[in-house]
C-alpha cells in the first residue's frame, strides 16, 4: 500500500496524504463512533469507501502528529454537513475522496481542505455543459499544456474546492467558476492560484472562498491529485 506522505501547497502550507485501498481494509480497529457511522452506509461500495477512507484519515494523522487520538465523523447540520471532521478537532483539516480502488484522505493544520481523486475524465459535452460555467474549462488549456489533461484536472480541482467551501455538489456548478493562474510547474505537480466566480446562487450554501491555494498533481493513466486549501 502506498504510504502516508507530506506535500505542500503553494505558499508553504503542509498537507500529510494517507491512503487506504477499497475493499481490502479492516474495519475491526473502527470507533464505535465510526462503526456507527458505518452503519448508515446503504450499499456494499460505499461501506467498503467508507472504511477505506476514514482509515487513510488515521494513517494521515498519525504521520502529521504521531501521538493524537481522535476519531472521524462528519458535520451533521450548517451548510458544510456532512464535512468530515476529527473529534476531538485538534485544530486541523480533514478531506477524503474515493476513486476506483483507492481511498485517500489529506490532513493539514489551520483552515478548510480540498482533495480529490480522479481517474481520466472521458465526458461527452453534457457532462461538460453540466459541470462547467461557461468559458470556464477554456482557463484551463494554457494552464495545463503538456502536463494534465485538462479536462480531469479542471474536474478534480472543481470537485476539491466544493470541499473546501463545504458544499460538495449541492452547488449548481455551472454557477460557479474556477480560474486558476499557474504559479509553478514542476515534475508532474502544478502549483496554482485559484479564484472563484460565483452567480444566482440558491440561498443556504454559505459564502465561497475568494481564493484558494491549490496543487495539480498527474496520477496514472490520465488521472489528477487535486488540493486546495
Amino acid at each position: 500500500m502506498r504510504k502516508a506522505e507530506r506535500l505542500r501547497l503553494p505558499g508553504g502550507r503542509e498537507v500529510v496524504l494517507g491512503w487506504g485501498e477499497v475493499g481490502r481494509e479492516d474495519g475491526s480497529t473502527l470507533s464505535p463512533l465510526e462503526r456507527a457511522g458505518l452503519a448508515l452506509c446503504r450499499t456494499d461500495k460505499r461501506r467498503r469507501e467508507f472504511v477505506a477512507g476514514r482509515l487513510a484519515a488515521h494513517r494521515a494523522l498519525a504521520l502529521l502528529e504521531p501521538e493524537a487520538r481522535a476519531e472521524v465523523t462528519a458535520r451533521a447540520d450548517g451548510p458544510d454537513s456532512g464535512r468530515p471532521l476529527f473529534s476531538p478537532a485538534r485544530g486541523l483539516a480533514l478531506s477524503i475522496s474515493h476513486s476506483g480502488e483507492l481511498a485517500v484522505a489529506a490532513v493539514s493544520r489551520g483552515g478548510a481542505l480540498g482533495v480529490d481523486l480522479e481517474q481520466r475524465v472521458e465526458a461527452g459535452g453534457a457532462f461538460l455543459e453540466e459541470a462547467f460555467a461557461p468559458g470556464e474549462l477554456q482557463g484551463y488549456v494554457p494552464v495545463c499544456a503538456g502536463h494534465l489533461d485538462p479536462v480531469t484536472a479542471a474536474w478534480a480541482l472543481k470537485e476539491a474546492v466544493l470541499k473546501v467551501w463545504g458544499v460538495g455538489l449541492r452547488a449548481p456548478l455551472q454557477k460557479v467558476a474556477l480560474r486558476p493562474v499557474l504559479l509553478q510547474a514542476g515534475g508532474d505537480a502544478l502549483s496554482l492560484r485559484v479564484t472563484l466566480e460565483t452567480w444566482a446562487l440558491p440561498p443556504g450554501l454559505g459564502e465561497p472562498p475568494p481564493a484558494l491555494a491549490a496543487l495539480l498533481v498527474a496520477w496514472p493513466a490520465g488521472g489528477v491529485l487535486a488540493l486546495a486549501g
